[in-house]
Formats: structure tokens, sequence, C-alpha cells
């Protein structure tokens, strides 16, 4: 793959998306990497050592942080999974999921490879993300300031420790994250593997803007999975509506008869 390449995981971040690649053929009977490209029809062309296919631009609309990788001048890859009927889809995490929520902090650091995840389900009852998001996060660790293992970070905000985790005293690391709701409340897991020899995290922070608030808080004001800010259901207006024009006419009424 090329240097510039951007991995996206499918796995560790919820349910799996199937995506049909359309006019494939391959004669591999197991997943492998494929990257991925802008059609002039706006769908995504499919990519191994040829063109493998494609992806319609209606399943490419579902995923717009994948432009987002495109404007950083990175290019995306993803697992492409034979399917039963001989078919071949392109393997994706929910949309929103592709990338992390957040921008990793300014400076050198080193960041952390997948691995079995290690959950957190006694998360800060205060902690800035909705109860029943599913968000795809960095966390920083840092050596445990109470013996043994890791402490994880959200920004400033401590959110547990890491028993048998053991990261560098010197310079900061980072990890992949996914926040998800359970039945019995919230769960952060972190995935802690070996430290990756590069990562295209910081190409993608730098073409992704923040403000200055954002970058004190460790989140970001660009692509955030889980938005707040729900828009007001259509035709709330309309009682409010009515209930002037009643008292419009009662009031011309009064003012006839007076």
């Amino acid at each position: 793959m090329p240097s510039s390449t951007y991995l996206i995981p499918h796995r560790g971040l919820g349910a799996v998306q199937a995506l049909p690649i359309y006019g494939a053929q391959t004669k591999e009977n197991r997943e492998f990497t494929v990257t991925l490209s802008p059609r002039p029809d706006g769908g995504l062309e499919v990519r191994a050592d040829s063109v493998l296919g494609h992806i319609t631009s209606a399943d490419r609309a579902e995923y717009p942080e994948l432009d987002l990788l495109f404007r950083a001048g990175l290019t995306p890859a993803a697992t492409a999974a034979p399917q039963p009927d001989d078919s071949l889809a392109l393997l994706l995490p929910r949309p929103g999921l592709c990338l992390p929520a957040n921008n990793p902090p300014a400076g050198p650091w080193t960041m952390l490879g997948y691995a079995p995840p290690i959950d957190i389900t006694d998360l800060p009852a205060d902690l800035d993300i909705p109860a029943q998001a599913r968000m795809h996060l960095l966390v920083t660790l840092s050596p445990s300031t109470t013996g043994s293992g890791a402490d994880a970070y959200l920004g400033p905000r401590w959110v547990g420790r890491l028993e048998g985790v053991d990261v560098a005293k010197q310079g900061t690391t980072l990890a992949h994250a996914y926040h998800a709701p359970r039945s019995t409340g919230r769960v952060l897991s972190i995935y802690a593997g070996e430290p990756l020899p590069d990562s295209e995290e910081a190409s993608l922070a730098d073409a992704t803007p923040t403000s200055p608030s954002s970058t004190e808080t460790f989140e970001t004001t660009s692509f955030r999975a889980v938005s707040n800010d729900a828009p007001a259901p259509p035709g709330r207006w309309a009682p409010a509506l009515i209930a002037l024009l009643v008292i419009a006419a009662l009031i011309a009424v009064l003012i006839f008869l007076l």
C-alpha cells in the first residue's frame, strides 16, 4: 500500500457493514486489503493490484468521512471479503465510525495498533459523551501514577486504568477506543496493541481545522461521530402559528364590537 494510505478498521467498532462491490471478480477465498478512490459518477473505485469493481454513489454518500481522507491527500484502505454467493463486499464500520471523532494532540506521539479490547465500564458519570453514543475515539495513555499499568485519558479527563499495559515514560502514546451503550450502562473499549511504525492521524488532523476550545478539550468540531444538535422535528411551529391566528381573530372581533 502507498505510504499515504489510511487503513479503516472494520472490527472493534460495533456492527460491520458489508457494501457490495459491483463488477468485482476475484479468486481470493479470504479477506484482503483494497484501496478506494473517487469515481466521476460519485461512487468509489475499488482496487487491489488492479481495479476490482466499484461502490455506488448512494453507498458512498453514507460515508462522508471518506471525503475528509481524500481532502487530506490520503488514500482510504479497507477490507474486502468474498461472500457466500461468490460476490465481493467492502467491510466498514457503521457510518460515522471510520475516523476518530477527535483529533490527536499537537506534538510527536506514538500510535498503538489494534489488539484485543480492554473494556472500561466504570466511566466517570460526567464524561462529556452522551451515554447512548457510539463513537470512535483517540485516548491518551500514560504510565499509571498509582502502580503498574497505564492511565487512560480523553483529553484532560481521566477515564480509567489499563492493567498489563506498558507505555513509554517519555512522549505521548495514543490508542484507538470505541464508546458504546450497553444494557447495564456503557463501555469504552480501548485497543492498546503494539506501536505502529507510522500513522496518518497527523495528516488527517492537519487537514481538519479545529477551534481553540476544541483543541483544549481534545475534541474536534470538524468530524464528530455523534452530534447533540438534533434538528427540531418538522411542523413543530404549526400549533404556535394556529394559536397566534386565533388570538388575532379574537382581537379583530373585539375591536369590531367596540
